[in-house]
């Protein structure tokens, strides 16, 4: 506070109001002394002087005052020290500069997706050629077939594990530049099988890499955005999902089953020399004591007017109890066992309403339902739909948020699955029909093969059109909700830990979901199957508006 009396000359609109709430007093005995022709600012509680000639841009609030008549904007911000407001065009740069960073992060996504979808277009080609590299043969039976896809997820929880403590250990960038190894290995085995043993040994490394790259990928890319647009950039992975399960579709067309084991090679090569370019999680670097390096990352990802001092220190001190608590003890958290239970139960809907059996089964899908169409372009078009579909997440998840898209999807996915059941069940009951005629009679009247003809032929679009419309609404919400709230219910101390533990069961789930998929159709029919998906996701949407907590607008602790 300047006393009248300490000889210091103050004339009004020369000088910034110091206000007496900044804790900073000024005595007579500092004989410090300003001057009009100065021109200096004091800024409280740091002591430095500000010239209005730096024309420094400064952000109103927090009791700042603004000086408007000397061609800048200057604010005082008791002790933070002046930060310039950030302009449109460079804020525009620098959230683009996120989403290129996320990018080549989810050049992982890519490699699982092939790895995932890998089935749809190997499954085919084995049904019509049975050969290997070497042009051996090879067969596999019906139970083996469903193991190709189910039994990724038993290799899903070591990966899982073991990734989400090397994420804790040494980063989510060193975690996932090591994803090169397991991938490596589970591409060339696959690639040289000549059995069946040696075609799901593979598959169980390929569920390592998956499980794997989840974790550490998904909690990396979690960290980096601005919480504005947090919810938008998460579903970049899925949209990278959705072009590995187009990618690899389309790859069935040209290639065999084993030359595209040599193209997820690639992938995954391209995926680790871009990590190399990219910087480490702030997040963790924050919590691991190494702020200097946080703080630098974070300058460059939120921009000049961001208190980055502020959101490191808030990081340490939201997760300094649970970095030194024991896991099981994290564990007893009311909190946390309820966004696990949330997770779970998510998990748990996405994958027996269908979805995650569609992904995998998508050919046979379409070879079950007798679409005219071939069962390869039929599946493209289906997930370049869904591709579509991720795009609108992207404008919509941080726009209404996670509760809002997710009920949406599943109500549409509802209305999907019930249309497919009704179809199939019809269809079932006329095929029957036609084979009982074949029975009674020494053969059928040219009426009623060309009546049956007709009805087939005029309904065979049914299928391919709910499963266009399914896999767009899921890709707003049923697909990237669960594992984008896996990554943001979650401190930054145990994340990787906890997305970890919902991933492994989630990876149970998902792999009862794939193994069950025909003992259902045969328990159940295939329209029952459908209308059991259906009962799921009505029980999803009871679910999310119960008990699901939204995310949107909240930065992660």
């Amino acid at each position: 506070m300047m006393e009248p009396g300490d000889g210091a000359v103050v004339e009004p609109g020369d000088l910034a109001v110091v206000e007496p709430g900044d804790g900073e007093v000024m005595e007579p005995s500092d004989g410090e002394v300003m001057k009009p022709s100065d021109g200096e600012v004091m800024e409280p509680g740091d002591g430095e002087v500000m010239e209005p000639s730096d024309r420094e841009m400064m952000e109103p609030g927090d009791g700042e005052v603004m000086e408007s008549g000397d061609g800048a904007t200057l604010a005082l911000t008791g002790g933070e020290g002046a930060r310039p407001l950030e302009h449109s065009g460079d804020r525009r740069r620098r959230l683009g500069m996120q989403v290129m960073m996320t990018l080549g992060a989810s050049l992982g996504h890519l490699a699982l997706a092939v790895v995932a979808s890998w089935p749809n277009p190997a499954v085919l080609d084995l049904h019509l050629h049975n050969t290997t590299i070497y042009n051996t043969p090879l067969v596999l039976t019906t139970w083996q077939t469903d193991m190709l896809g189910s039994i990724v997820s038993v290799g899903n929880m070591p990966g899982t594990w073991l990734w989400g403590w090397l994420a804790v250990t040494i980063g989510r960038k060193k975690a996932m530049m090591l994803l090169l190894l397991p991938y490596t290995l589970a591409w060339l085995l696959l690639a040289l099988a000549v059995n069946p043993v040696m075609m799901l040994a593979a598959r169980v490394v390929h569920g390592i890499c998956v499980g794997a790259t989840f974790v550490s990928a998904s909690t990396y890319i979690i960290e980096l955005p601005d919480t504005a647009i947090r919810g938008a950039v998460a579903t970049v992975p899925n949209f990278a999902l959705s072009l590995g399960y187009i990618l690899t579709t389309s790859l069935g067309l040209l290639l065999r089953w084993y030359e595209i084991a040599f193209v997820g090679l690639a992938i995954i090569v391209s995926h680790t020399t871009v990590m190399v370019f990219l910087p480490e999680s702030p997040s963790f670097l924050a919590i691991n004591g190494q702020k200097r390096k946080a703080k630098k990352i974070l300058r460059k990802l939120r921009g000049p007017s961001a208190n980055v001092d502020e959101e490191v220190q808030n990081l340490c001190d939201e997760n300094k109890d649970k970095a030194n608590d024991p896991f099981i003890k994290v564990l007893q958290d009311p909190y946390i066992l309820k966004s696990l239970g949330i997770v779970l139960t998510l998990f748990f809907v996405q994958n027996f309403c269908g979805l995650m059996v569609f992904y995998v089964n998508m050919t046979r899908i379409f070879l079950e339902a007798g679409s005219t169409l071939s069962e390869h372009v039929a599946s493209i078009l289906v997930f370049i739909v869904q591709a579509a579909g991720t795009v609108l997440a992207c404008i919509y998840l941080d726009r209404f948020g996670r509760r809002v898209c997710l009920v949406s999807s599943l109500v549409v996915m509802t209305l999907c699955l019930l249309v497919m059941g009704v179809y199939h069940h019809y269809k079932d009951a006329a095929e029957i029909s036609v084979f009982s005629a074949t029975r009674n009679t020494t053969s059928l009247t040219e009426d009623t093969i060309e009546n049956w003809s007709t009805t087939k032929m005029a309904f065979s679009w049914v299928p391919l059109a709910c499963l266009m419309l399914y896999m767009f609404t899921s890709s707003c919400g049923a697909g990237p909700v669960p594992a984008l709230l896996n990554a943001e219910y979650f401190p930054t101390a145990v994340r990787a830990q906890l997305s970890g533990l919902c991933m492994v069961l989630g990876s149970v789930i998902n792999f009862a979901a794939l193994q069950l998929f025909t003992p259902m159709q045969v328990t159940l029919t295939i329209a029952g199957l459908y209308w059991f998906y259906a009962g799921v996701s009505v029980f999803g949407i009871v679910f999310t508006l119960t008990c699901v907590r939204e995310t949107k607008g909240r930065a992660v602790a």
